[in-house]
């Protein structure tokens, strides 16, 4: 009886810990992480979104230190991306349309690509990337 009644408790407490933590989310705004992987045999890969206020779509890709990637971002508008190592430590890029370079580390680099914050409409986008 008593751990049923500990088990509801808790079942509770988990719930309101998880709409706390989703109001306070959608004040700070969203994130739509997407994993790439490249169709086998191909090193370049494009994705398509739209971004508007409060919103950005996050790119996760797995890398080699010693390869070069190029980032290349298409779109009519206010949107951008910034580019970061492995771990979120440095950021290779910021608020670019374009970047290439030799990659530093071997892990998950993040493409953040983010829109203007002025702007309330949605922004269509094309996001190419290439790893050799």
């Amino acid at each position: 009886m008593f751990l049923r009644r500990l088990t509801v408790l808790s079942a509770i407490l988990a719930a309101l810990v998880l709409m706390t933590s989703a109001v306070v989310f959608s004040q700070k705004g969203t994130s739509i992480v997407t994993r790439i992987k490249f169709p086998r045999g191909r090193t370049t890969t494009v994705e398509r979104g739209s971004v508007h206020r409060g919103m950005s779509h996050d790119y996760l890709l797995k890398a080699s230190a010693g390869q070069t990637m190029s980032v290349h971002l298409a779109a009519r508008g206010g949107v951008c991306f910034d580019l970061y190592t492995p771990g979120l430590t440095d950021s290779l890029a910021q608020c670019s349309k374009d970047w290439s370079g030799e990659l530093p580390r071997s892990g998950d680099y993040r493409i953040n690509v983010l829109p203007d914050t002025t702007t309330e409409r949605s922004i269509p986008y094309t996001l190419e990337v290439t790893v050799r």
